[in-house]
């Protein structure tokens, strides 16, 4: 944080407060983003939360984001009759942003990135995400846990799958006298499992190479992109400057007035840019598809159209004597290319050859499937065909009906050309309110032209930044990838192209290179299924070489009578668990959704016991009482919401206050928020352990290594007086 400073008047009271030096500078002074401030009661602690809650806007949240009294008590500083609230906030955004906040006497609240123009907090929200809670209250947190039943439902069923198949074969061997033939079996089985997880490494490594290689040529084909926006930027630069400094600033404007217009000009010349870029987007998809560059060219009427496009710019529509006639001719235009287009498209995908390259494309996924879980032997005995011959013949098949795939042209067609109409409007609104602006500043057209040219500056000067970042980050992994000391190898399209050349001639697939995309994420694909299948082998290797270690220790005894009914009655219980377990996740998908009163069955409520047994687990089998105790926690009863503890002791859900509920909800919260920017404020967390809290913090560390976290703040009463503590 670089700056909090507030005033607020309570009317009624006839009392102003200011900033508490012990709460502010700790935090404004510290380098750290988690703070937990504890004081005691009346301090303020939460009056600094709320302040920085209203100066975000939390209260325009949504009630699923925000808990309705907490809204309330952040929106009531808009009650100008009781409150007076005025204040300046400066945050250090994690991409070195400031958003500054800010509300004095006259003038409502600014919120601004970089001393940009004012936002709203439609727009602020779209980027920064607001958590503040109060984690006191179990009645909307436990539900948060209950949500993780389908978790530990899948886990249960994996343990219980993997428990019933082991004990399935000790009670085929009830005579306990060594069985040599059963020794050399899992001994071959462990063999075996052994190679297959050897042979499976193998391929790991192998598609683990390949991929490094398909990103090492992307990350070039990126550079080369990075190289040519940074050229034509600078040239753009260059000609833009030379035309600036033949502009002469006008004179006898007031600084306010000169910012706001300079603000509206940063505004148009924002919306030029990003109608530009789709339009060049556009452009770009047709001149390098042949197929679709001669669709165009081919046809009189669609020419007419593509013409108007590439030959319109955004001022050329504003400026236009029928502004309306245009901006509809200019959206008819693309809709016609749009539509011409997907048409083509749509056209291809009923092609003989997509249908054949496709439809055997996904028979390959199929026999890759059968393959790799080694089931690939039932094919043979139904077809007689080998599985390595046909996905040869298959792969043949597909090589002779190669298609494009016009996947990401069409996703871009139907999203990608969407804003542009939004652009015309916003960019007819925003030149309205400049017009306006000029015409009251008595700006001339060559103010106008100067302050135009001063904000296209500004914004080519940002791009080019961070295109330049963006060179400068790839070529430190394209450098380091290629062992390359002389970054100066990197400095030209030429120098580029001729090393991307070479990296391309080393591809050990170079198949892999005609839709390079889809090949990662397939590679992506099938190094998860070879990683999940070597968890599974390692697994069965366990538990072979315990079976073999039992085997082993067997005696010349057997099994007496007792031990066989106790491993058949386990057996017959774990199966049926495991039968249990397969209906159990329709149930609680219906568990989350609330009335629980109407589960009845006897199967269904002794699913709610054990599904109550979880939730205990999850809570560490320990529930807070009022009197600050920790009572044990038998199991939680869904239906009548009440927890059973010991010593027959039975507790409502709605008398009992649980910081260990809070902290569960609280992690799910923090580790699943989305947003660019996120900002965190718990109060009164005194009912929660140390090891809870600790967790919550643990959870908060992730989005700031994710370079997310704005701040966090956290409240806690303490009696001895006011301490922050820095995480």
């Amino acid at each position: 944080m670089n700056n909090i400073d507030y005033t607020l008047e309570i009317i009624g009271e006839k009392k102003t407060y200011h900033p508490r030096e012990e709460f502010i500078l700790p935090i404004i002074n510290s380098n750290k983003k988690i703070f937990e401030i504890t004081a005691d009661n009346s301090y303020g602690k939460t009056f600094v939360l709320n302040l920085i809650a209203y100066a975000l806007e939390a209260d325009k949240l949504s009630d699923e984001r925000i808990l309705k009294s907490i809204k309330e008590s952040i929106s009531r500083y808009d009650d100008e009759k009781s409150y007076g609230l005025n204040y300046e906030i400066d945050l250090e955004l994690p991409d070195n942003k400031k958003l500054s906040l800010s509300k004095s006497i006259g003038r409502g609240k600014i919120i601004q990135i970089d001393d940009g123009a004012p936002i709203n907090h439609k727009i602020l929200h779209r980027d920064l995400t607001v958590i503040y809670d109060v984690p006191t209250n179990p009645n909307e947190r436990l539900n948060a846990v209950i949500k993780d039943l389908s978790v530990w439902n899948d886990n249960i069923k994996s343990k219980t799958i993997n428990i019933a198949k082991y004990f399935s074969n000790l009670s085929k061997e009830f005579d306990s006298v060594r069985n040599e033939d059963k020794i050399v079996k899992l001994e071959k089985d462990t063999i075996a499992i052994k190679n297959n997880i050897a042979d499976t490494e193998i391929r790991i490594k192998k598609k683990e190479s390949w991929l490094y290689e398909l990103e090492i040529y992307s990350n070039l084909k990126d550079l080369s992109l990075y190289l040519k926006k940074r050229l034509e930027l600078e040239t753009k630069l260059l000609k833009k400057q030379k035309a600036f400094k033949l502009l002469k600033k006008p004179s006898k404007i007031e600084k306010k007035d000169e910012l706001k217009i300079k603000g509206l000009n940063n505004e148009l010349a924002i919306l030029e840019k990003d109608f530009k870029e789709v339009i060049s987007k556009l452009i770009a998809e047709i001149n390098k598809d042949t197929e679709i560059e001669e669709l165009i060219v081919d046809d009189g009427l669609i020419v007419s159209y593509y013409d108007f496009i590439r030959n319109t710019e955004i001022n050329d529509i504003i400026q236009s004597d029928d502004y309306v006639a245009m901006q509809k001719k200019f959206i008819e235009s693309i809709e016609y290319i749009k539509d011409t287009i997907i048409r083509f498209i749509s056209e291809k995908k009923n092609n003989k050859s997509y249908i054949i390259h496709n439809s055997y494309k996904e028979l390959i996924y199929l026999l890759e499937e059968l393959v790799e879980n080694e089931i690939d032997h039932f094919l043979k005995s139904a077809t007689s065909v080998d599985s390595k011959k046909l996905k040869s013949s298959l792969e043949t098949i597909i090589n002779q009906h190669k298609v494009k795939d016009y996947d990401s042209l069409k996703s871009f067609l139907t999203t990608g050309l969407k804003p542009l109409g939004g652009y015309i409007s916003q960019f007819m609104r925003v030149q309205s309110q400049l017009n306006k602006e000029n015409k009251k500043k008595l700006v001339d057209d060559d103010g106008s032209k100067y302050y135009k040219i001063e904000a296209e500056l500004k914004d080519l000067k940002h791009t080019l930044k961070s295109v330049k970042n963006n060179f400068d980050l790839t070529c430190a992994t394209c450098a380091n990838d290629l062992k390359i000391l002389d970054l100066g190898r990197f400095d030209s399209l030429d120098k580029v192209s001729a090393i991307q050349y070479n990296v391309q001639q080393k591809i050990s697939n170079p198949q892999l290179l005609e839709n390079l995309n889809a090949s990662k994420t397939e590679i992506q694909r099938k190094l998860r299924d070879l990683r999940e299948k070597i968890k599974n082998l390692d697994s069965d290797k366990r538990l072979n070489e315990r079976a073999l270690e039992m085997e082993r220790a067997k005696k010349t005894s057997r099994y007496n009578d007792a031990q066989k009914n106790k491993i058949k009655s386990f057996l017959h219980t774990i199966s049926l668990i495991n039968v249990n377990l397969r209906s159990y996740a329709d149930l609680i998908s219906k568990i989350e959704g609330g009335n629980l009163s109407e589960f009845t069955a006897q199967e269904d409520v002794k699913f709610m016991e054990l599904a109550g047994k979880i939730i205990a687990y999850s809570m560490d089998n320990k529930l807070l009482r009022a009197d600050g105790d920790f009572v044990n926690l038998e199991f939680y009863d869904m239906i009548k919401q009440e927890f059973h503890c010991e010593n027959d002791i039975i507790i409502k859900k709605d008398d009992v206050s649980t910081g260990l509920a809070s902290a569960n909800y609280l992690k799910q919260r923090i580790e699943n928020v989305e947003g660019k920017y996120v900002v965190i404020l718990l109060d009164e967390i005194g009912n929660m352990a140390q090891n809870a809290l600790d967790s919550v913090i643990k959870s908060i560390k992730k989005i700031e290594d994710q370079n997310r976290l704005v701040m966090a703040v956290f409240t806690r009463p303490n009696s001895k007086g006011i301490k922050i503590i820095e995480y």
